[in-house]
């Protein structure tokens, strides 16, 4: 039998707690369903908030803000408020019934109704706001007056059961809500004195009742000016972040199209500084970059291409190496024919003028050659060309170049206006490539003896003539005829030096 109890009680114990195992997995489950929805709604509630501008963003949040924090104070002022007067309006209405209480006491005790009945309609005409009735009982919880005549008139008219027995149980004012009416009630005690003891004997109470809607006028009157202070304070409150976050915003998209400027290459932009908080200072920040960007920007036309590049070179690698390194370099010198006679002829600023045409179609060729230009030197410029067809892109510039003159020439003479005319000179072989100078001006160039015999060349060659070395055009003799014009001392070299000119006009067809 007890065997048998045993295993009952196992499998009782048993299915209690699968019963309660299974309770709890629905529970868990649950509470992963509202944890995965609530996940959801977060996600697109960031979603949507993200996608708004900064400018909702901040008055949606200020906003919130300033509402809660109203919403607090005035919650806490109304119900401070609330009970302010709710104590002063009970203080007042106990007044009213303890004072009706005493003056009828002696009468009561004589039963002096008609006494009682005049006092209490006495009551209710004085000017009591919110009184409604006032009633005195007997001990039987019968009506001695009241000041409803149809009550007052009425035999043996008594006051409920439940409220008999309440007031027969109070020692002080007593008092009780209904719907309509605010009641206060006060018992009335003869003392009397048996075998030493005084004793109270309960002989009546008095009444009064307070209709509801006029007690609680000065506390609605009280909420309408608190809500109506909010609802300004709120208005106010979210016109004031209205405003601040559009001059917030406004600054920052001034910023935003400046960026957007510059990326475009604009660099005369200048964001104007409304304020002097951070976002007036970042956007003086951002007016003192622009500045620099371009003044960087036309130090940049003063220094060589060769130069920047190094510089880039060394800021990505963190290399300040300053020694040089041997290359095998093209290089074209180009200067410009009875140059000095020219600028004694004329003004400086025609003289700038003029030689700027002619250096900038130069420029011009040589990069668009793949070269580049080192250093400009009063008439003459310099470029450089590296690679495997170096040589092939120097001959090209310099045929480009001595045709575009040409052709510039033509149609300034036939506008009667001033011409120049440029020699060229052209040599290729090793030369060393490193920084120049002193330390405190350097500049990044090549250095050598093919520079040399390149700027000798230069200097032998008459306007619209093209002069190289035999050696290097023998090189490039595939695509244009030369004549060999003789030799040319070198300063340095024991013998002199064959050159000739490249007849660049008649270019050989393959």
């Amino acid at each position: 039998m007890n065997k048998s109890h045993n295993i009952a009680s196992s499998i009782s114990r048993w299915k209690h707690t699968r019963t309660v195992t299974s309770k709890s997995k629905l529970l868990t489950r649950q509470f992963l369903r509202l944890e995965n929805l609530f996940n959801v709604l977060w996600e697109r509630g960031n979603d949507v908030f993200g996608s708004f501008p900064i400018r909702r963003k901040l008055s949606i949040i200020l906003v919130m803000i300033v509402t809660i924090v109203i919403a607090i104070i005035t919650t806490i002022f109304q119900q401070s408020e609330e009970r302010l007067l709710k104590s002063k309006l009970e203080d007042v209405c106990t007044l009213s019934v303890r004072y009706l209480s005493y003056d009828i006491k002696d009468k009561l005790l004589l039963k002096k109704y008609e006494e009682i009945t005049e006092r209490v309609l006495s009551i209710k005409q004085q000017p009591i706001e919110g009184l409604d009735y006032a009633w005195v009982i007997n001990s039987s919880g019968q009506y001695v007056s009241h000041t409803d005549k149809s009550i007052s008139l009425a035999e043996n008219q008594s006051v409920p059961d439940d409220l008999m027995k309440y007031l027969s149980t109070l020692t002080d004012v007593g008092t009780r809500e209904t719907s309509t009416h605010y009641e206060f009630y006060y018992p009335i005690f003869f003392t009397r004195t048996e075998n030493g003891v005084d004793r109270n004997i309960f002989v009546g109470a008095a009444g009064i009742g307070f209709l509801k809607h006029v007690i609680l006028t000065p506390i609605r009157d009280a909420q309408k000016i608190i809500i109506t202070i909010a609802l300004l304070v709120t208005i106010i409150s979210i016109l004031g972040i209205y405003f601040i976050a559009q001059r917030m915003v406004k600054q920052i998209q001034a910023l935003s199209e400046g960026a957007k400027q510059i990326g475009e290459g604009n660099l005369s932009i200048k964001i104007r500084v409304n304020s002097r908080d951070e976002l007036g200072q970042l956007a003086q920040e951002f007016n003192n970059m622009t500045m620099h960007l371009k003044e960087k920007v036309h130090m940049q036309k003063f220094v060589s291409q060769m130069t920047r590049q190094m510089i880039k070179k060394n800021i990505i690698s963190s290399d300040n190496n300053n020694d040089g390194e041997q290359r095998e370099v093209a290089v074209l010198f180009a200067d410009v024919r009875n140059f000095s006679a020219f600028s004694q002829r004329h003004n400086p600023q025609f003289v700038i003028h003029l030689i700027n045409i002619y250096l900038n179609l130069q420029a011009q060729i040589i990069e668009e050659n793949f070269g580049i230009v080192d250093k400009f030197m009063g008439d003459q410029i310099m470029g450089v060309f590296e690679g495997k067809n170096k040589s092939e892109n120097m001959l090209k510039a310099a045929v480009t170049i001595q045709k575009e003159i040409r052709q510039l020439n033509d149609k300034r003479q036939k506008s009667k206006q001033e011409i120049l005319t440029v020699g060229i000179g052209l040599n290729t072989g090793p030369a060393v490539v490193g920084h120049i100078g002193s330390k405190d001006r350097l500049d990044y160039t090549v250095v050598g003896d093919a520079v040399n015999l390149a700027s000798r060349f230069c200097d032998v060659a008459k306007p619209g003539q093209i002069i190289t070395s035999v050696d290097l055009f023998d090189i490039i003799k595939d695509r244009y005829p030369a004549m060999r014009i003789g030799s040319i001392p070198i300063k340095g070299r024991l013998r002199p030096v064959d050159i000739c000119e490249i007849d660049y006009l008649r270019e050989i067809i393959m």
